[in-house]
Parts: structure tokens; sequence; C-alpha cells
């Protein structure tokens, strides 16, 4: 009898719910906030509107009839973050489709005004909402967290782009802190984190118990002091998982700077540059390094700033399966990988200039385990960036053989890996080998069978201008191409007609576009697919 009468309080719940238009019935955001009750819509028309509001405690959803594109909310008040959710909201209270910014608003800049200590464009406390398809830019603090500040929270941070803001302490674009709520991890997926500055880190600052930062773009940040460029990270526990990390700069740890429990899987992280740690600088207590390419990155100080990875007063590293090589420190290659008071095995990696261009300290131990090479890795410009294997790169097939490590298998062509994965399904070396190829993939795709042929890949992926898409069909059906930003407003079509069965391409030009994640959307009669594009300026 209880339950079905917890079932039908939550049914007349959902009969209930009630949507509050904005300005049509209530002239501001917070006026429909303070009328609505858990379970309403607050649902706001493009135009501009007054931040400085929070949820009041209150599980609902704000969300813009629009998208970010055209929906703008700024604060004008010098003691108040744009949104703040504090009332210990859950994942149900949900902010989307929103441009946010305390500090520049329509081009204009707020001379003279002191901004708010932290958060200034989303402040988050001891609550777990979800946030996602919102553009945070032009923001500043005093403090931490210059486009968003997370404190005490399992908040979900989905396809949000932070931008152009900066923090007079930590955490240019985010800072997180504290610890998760009911023992869920924070998330932060599929965001896109740029030109953000701050004193220590640039972009991303994690001092949470439990965080996963997954797939996300995470380049041009730089933290101006002795912090990381891209992210920052101290903290008992923290996975980094398929994030692109590239042209970051920083003091020390240029693409990222840990300090704590990490695991990183199948990540990029190229081109950035640090004082010393140009790619990687770990101080932390436990890293595992598994599947990723750490390459090109730069470390500009004393001759042992190590340009690829550098691990000092750690208890135990593993790396294995990555692709190390490339970086450079200021007497050259040398080193390329600095360890300091740590035990560390090393295993099926391409380290550029092998053992030869590790420095090891006298109170360190280094294990050279099995499948490690010197060669050249082949990269070659593919529809993922610049870092895809050729087809004769000595890391295919070169990984852990262990069956943990496989690649995934293409579904067309059982025992081959699948893309961009190369080879059998041995393991490759770098960051499209192993577990992570799917999120390199695709967002949101369909599993594909046989029966379904239905196939979409677009490159150059990132692309500052424009890309070609690819699509190929089993049979003739009605098609619908379409580009969409991230709140899913209809960017361009590019196909919209009765196609025969084969293989295709169309022009996109994406001159015109912000820097951000994009979706291509593929609909063939029945069925459906669709894939990121990221556009890089």
């Amino acid at each position: 009898m209880k339950y079905s009468v917890f079932l039908l309080i939550a049914f007349c719940a959902l009969l209930t719910a009630d949507t509050f238009l904005v300005p049509s019935e209530y002239p501001s955001i917070h006026d429909a906030i303070s009328a609505a009750q858990d379970g309403d819509t607050v649902l706001v028309s493009p135009g501009q509107y007054c931040g400085g509001f929070s949820f009041q405690g209150k599980n609902i959803v704000l969300r813009s009839s629009g998208s970010a594109n055209n929906t703008f909310i700024e604060s004008p008040f010098s003691s108040f973050h744009c949104v703040s959710i504090t009332g210990g909201e859950d994942s149900t209270a949900v902010l989307e489709g929103f441009s946010i910014t305390n500090m520049n608003f329509d081009g204009t800049s707020h001379e003279g005004r002191d901004p708010v200590a932290n958060g200034g464009g989303i402040y988050i406390t001891n609550s777990s909402p979800t946030i996602r398809n919102n553009v945070i830019s032009n923001c500043e603090v005093s403090e931490f967290g210059g486009g968003i500040y997370i404190m005490n929270s399992s908040s979900c941070l989905t396809e949000n782009t932070i931008i152009n803001s900066y923090a007079h302490g930590s955490g240019g674009g985010i800072r997180v802190g504290g610890n998760s709520i009911n023992g869920q991890p924070l998330r932060i997926i599929d965001c896109t984190i740029s030109n953000n500055e701050a004193q220590i880190t640039g972009g991303m600052s994690i001092t949470h118990s439990n965080a996963e930062i997954i797939n996300n773009t995470i380049i041009n940040n730089v933290g101006l002091g002795q912090g990381a460029g891209g992210i920052g990270i101290y903290s008992p526990s923290v996975l980094l998982y398929s994030n692109y990390i590239s042209g970051n700069e920083g003091g020390r740890g240029g693409g990222v700077a840990i300090s704590g429990n990490v695991t990183l899987i199948g990540n990029i992280i190229v081109e950035n540059q640090a004082g010393i740690g140009g790619g990687i600088a770990c101080y932390g207590n436990y890293l595992l390094m598994e599947n990723n390419t750490v390459c090109m990155n730069t470390a500009i100080s004393d001759p042992y700033g190590t340009g690829g990875l550098r691990i000092v007063n750690c208890d135990t590293a593993f790396v294995t399966n990555n692709i190390i090589w490339g970086n450079q420190a200021p007497n050259g290659t040398v080193p390329n990988i600095l360890i300091y008071d740590t035990y560390t095995t090393i295993s099926y990696s391409n380290i550029g200039g092998g053992i030869d261009s590790i420095w090891i300290d006298p109170t360190s131990t280094l294990i050279w385990g099995p499948g490690n090479i010197d060669i050249d890795p082949q990269f070659e410009t593919g529809p993922l960036g610049d870092y895809h294997l050729s087809l004769g790169s000595p890391c295919i097939d070169a990984g852990n053989p262990d069956w943990e490590y496989n690649d995934p298998e293409d579904p067309f062509n059982p025992g081959y890996a699948l893309w961009p994965a190369m080879g059998t399904t041995r393991n490759d070396m770098g960051a499209f080998g192993g577990g992570g190829v799917n999120y390199w993939l695709t967002v949101e795709e369909e599993s594909f069978t046989p029966e379904t042929m239905l196939v979409l890949k677009s490159f150059p992926n990132p692309f500052s201008s424009s890309c070609t898409v690819c699509y190929q069909l089993d049979e003739s059906s009605q098609v619908n191409l379409s580009v969409f930003d991230l709140s899913g407003r209809l960017i361009e079509t590019l196909v919209d007609e009765v196609v025969h069965a084969g293989m295709y391409s169309e022009y996109f030009d994406g001159s015109g576009l912000f820097s951000g994640m994009y979706l291509i959307r593929l609909v063939a009669g029945e069925h459906a697919a669709s894939r990121r594009c990221i556009v890089v300026r």
C-alpha cells in the first residue's frame, strides 16, 4: 500500500508541474523562480536579462526557449554572482541554454567595478544541479572560479563553453572544491574550456574529493603564476578521460599539474608550455597513465624543466600504452621524462629518446618494463586532429597485449579495431587506442549494426574554417544532414532530400562560427547518427 501511495503522489506531482514564461507572464527570471515549485519549468524567451538571482532551493528547470546565442544573463551587481545554486538542489535542478557574463555584456566592459570573490558566472555550493548547453564568458572574480565556482557538490556539467574568463586566484574557467554528495562524483563532460586566465591555474582548478573530467576540449588557457595552464588537480580521486588538452601555458604543468591520486586515460596532451613540466607535472601520491598521447610540449626554464612528463615525490606511477614524443626542454629533448623520489613502471610505450631521455634521481626506482620502443610514431593529420597514427605507425598493435587493454572491435570487421584505433584489436599506443576510442569517435552516436550501415564522419576535426562531412547509406532514404550548436539551434542544413545508397561527402563552411563544439546530425529513414565537431580559432 505504501508503494502504491508513493506512485500516486509522484504521478500527481507530474500532472501539476507548471511552466512559467519570462517575460510574457513574469517580467524577470527572479520573479518566475519565486512563483515556481519543485518540478516546474521556467521558460525564458530570447533577450537580455538581469542576473544576480538564485534557484531559491527549488528543483526546477530554468531553460531558454532559444539558445545561448540569443538569451543572455548579466549580473550588474558587484557583490552578486549571475546565477547562484546553494539551497541543496539536486540533479533535477537544471540550468540550460543561456549566455552568462558578469563583467562584459553586449561588448561593453564594466570599468571600475569590483568583481565578486568567487564564481562570477555560476556559483554552486552544497548542491548538485545539472548545468548544460550554456556559454559562460567574460567573467571575472577576485579569488576563485572566474566562470564557474563549485564547492561540496556532485553536479554534472555537460556541453558548456567556458571562455575568456579571469580569476585573480585560481581557476580562470572553473574552480571545483570540497566533497561529493552521497558518494557520487562531480562530472564535467563534453565542455569547451578555452582562453581563460588566472594567477595560479588558467583553465580548471580541481581540489574536489572525487571528480570525473571526460571528453572535454581544454585549449589556450594561461596560468600566470606557478600553477597549471590547462588543469590543476589537488585531489584524492580524479579521472581524466579522453580530453583534448592543447595550447595551454603555465608555470608548472603546461597541460596538467597533479597533486593527489589521478588516473589519466585516453587524453591528448599536446603543444602546451610551462616553466617546468611542459606536458604534465605530477607531485601527487599515485599516478596511472594509460593510452595517452603526450607530445610536442615545451619546458622553458632550467635544464631539468622536463618537456613531457615530470614526476616528483609520487609514491607510485604506472605508465603504460602511451606515446611521449617530441617534447622539448631547454637543453633539447632531454629530459623527456624526469623521475624524482618515485617508484615508476613504464611499459608498452613509445618514449622519444628511450630510457636515455629519462632523468632519474638516486632515490627513485624505474622499472623499464616490456614493450617499450623509441621509434617515430609517424603521426598524420586525420579527422580528429594532427595526432592520428599513419597506416605504417609502429604504435599500431604495439600496446599491452592483455585483453583488458584491447581496442574496441569494429562490428563490421570482426577481429579488427574500431576506428580511430587501427590494426587488430590489440591495444594501439596513444590516445586512439584502448577503451577511450568510443569517446573520440562520437557523442551520443547510436550503436551501429551491420544491418543499418549508416556511417557518419567529418574531417578535419577540430577545424578552423571548414570541414568535409562524409556519410554512407545502405539503402535509398530520405536524408536530412544538419549542423546544430549544443543548445539545439540549427546552424545549417547540408542535405534534405532523397539520397540513393552509397558514400557521399558535403562541404561545411564554419568560418562564421564561434570556437566550441557543434553537433552534426544525420537522419536517414528510421536511422539516425550524430557526431561532434570542434571549431578552434
